[in-house]
């Protein structure tokens, strides 16, 4: 029998996003709950008794934070498209691991909620079907800003890369030269210790299990 790992789902960097529109931002718990129930037949004799189950139903539950002032909200989205099917994708690892898709049936929140506190609420919209598991594709990772942008030759400056796919990372480079402590916040920001090198301008790049950043950001050492 083989032994099985695990790598447990932490919901911290999550992608939903409804058409074109993500709106992770505003949600704070996302589930997709299956339903299903079992039906049983009995006959004339204490031995005919046969049941089975029926085939599941599902439904996307969200908890958000309500939102009426932004015209694109997602308050306002589920209000204005109430009965609409939407297509809507669930990452619950934005960088890494699969994603699910599926086609929603639109059912507005509540308004409104009680006072001195955020206005959360929870809908539950009905699913076209089961939803479908998306494999993931892994890419390299992209580096778009490092902050601050510069630090002194002697290195030891924490720098905040931003970017996409740094979970998993292995090496962070300022140029040819490894930094020897980063740790990865989220998929897309890491936190780095920029070791010593001569004064100029290094390109900072990332490495995963793909390859090396096509993308590289910019630290000036002086």
């Amino acid at each position: 029998m083989a032994q099985i790992a695990v790598n447990p789902l932490v919901l911290k960097d999550v992608v939903i996003s409804f058409g074109t529109d993500s709106y992770e931002a505003a949600v704070s718990n996302v589930t997709f709950t299956p339903s299903a129930s079992t039906i049983t037949w009995k006959g004339l004799t204490p031995a005919a008794v046969y049941s089975a189950a029926t085939a599941a139903t599902w439904a996307a539950d969200l908890t958000y934070v309500q939102d009426w002032e932004t015209v694109n909200s997602l308050s306002r989205f589920l209000f204005d498209n109430e009965g609409a099917e939407v297509a809507a994708t669930f990452k619950p690892r934005s960088g890494s691991g699969p994603s699910f898709t599926a086609i929603l049936i639109v059912t507005p929140g509540a308004i409104g909620g009680a006072v001195d506190s955020f206005g959360e609420t929870s809908v539950s919209l009905g699913s076209k079907g089961k939803p479908a598991l998306v494999a993931a594709v892994a890419t390299v990772p992209t580096v778009t800003l490092a902050a601050p942008a510069t630090g002194g030759i002697a290195g030891g400056t924490l720098v905040k890369v931003t970017g996409s796919r740094f979970t998993g990372a292995t090496v962070v480079k300022f140029g040819t030269i490894t930094a020897t402590s980063f740790t990865v916040e989220t998929d897309g920001i890491l936190y780095v210790v920029a070791p010593a090198a001569a004064a100029g301008s290094k390109p900072v790049t990332v490495t995963n299990a793909v390859g090396v950043s096509a993308t590289s950001a910019a630290y000036t050492y002086a």
